[in-house]
C-alpha cells in the first residue's frame, strides 16, 4: 500500500512539475485579442518590425518615421511617412511604394494566406483596402502644403505611388 501511495505521488509531482498552462485569465485575454486578429496576425509585432525596418536611417538616411493604421470600419489603411531631409518626388514615391509592399509582407510572413508583394501587386493583405499614403517633413507635417507626395490607392488596384513609373527591388 506504501508503494501504491509513494508511486501516485511521485505521477502527480512529474505531471504537475512538467506542464505549463496556457490559459489566459482575467484582463490578460483582453490586452492579448488586442495585438492578435482572428488572422493570427500579432499586429504589435508587425507595426515594431515595419518602423525598425522602414524608419532605419542606415537603410533610409531621410527618414524620421513611419507611422499608420488599418481601419476596416472604413475599408481604408493610412500611412505617414515623414522625412528629415528634402527628396525628390521620385525618391519619395519609391520610398512610399517600398514601404506599402514591405509593410504587406510583414503581414505575409506571419499569415501565408496572404499573397506577397510584387512588381504588379501590394499584396494580398493591402489589396483589401483603399491606401491612403502621405510623404512630407517632419518638421512641417502638419502643412499640407509642404509635403512631398500624397496620393489614394483603390481597394485591389495597383499602381507606384505617385504614379511615378519605375521597379522595386
Amino acid at each position: 500500500m506504501k508503494r501504491w501511495i509513494l508511486f501516485m505521488a511521485s505521477v502527480c509531482l512529474l505531471l504537475c512539475g512538467c506542464t505549463k498552462s496556457n490559459i489566459v485569465y482575467g484582463d490578460n485575454k483582453k490586452y492579448d485579442d488586442q495585438y492578435q486578429s482572428v488572422d493570427g496576425i500579432v499586429w504589435e509585432q508587425v507595426w515594431q518590425d515595419f518602423s525598425d525596418t522602414y524608419a532605419d536611417q542606415d537603410l533610409f538616411p531621410f527618414a524620421a518615421s513611419v507611422n499608420g493604421g488599418i481601419y476596416p470600419e472604413e475599408n481604408t489603411a493610412r500611412f505617414y511617412l515623414l522625412v528629415n531631409s528634402d527628396i525628390s518626388e521620385k525618391e519619395a514615391s519609391e520610398y512610399a511604394t517600398k514601404v506599402l509592399k514591405g509593410f504587406n509582407d510583414l503581414i505575409a510572413i506571419q499569415n501565408s494566406s496572404y499573397a506577397r508583394s510584387s512588381e504588379e501587386s501590394y499584396g494580398g493583405y493591402l489589396a483589401q483596402y483603399q491606401v491612403y499614403v502621405m510623404v512630407g517633413p517632419d518638421a512641417t507635417k502638419d502643412d499640407p502644403d509642404t509635403w512631398i507626395l500624397e496620393d489614394i490607392i483603390p481597394a485591389g488596384e495597383y499602381h507606384p505611388v505617385g504614379g511615378y513609373a519605375w521597379s522595386v527591388e
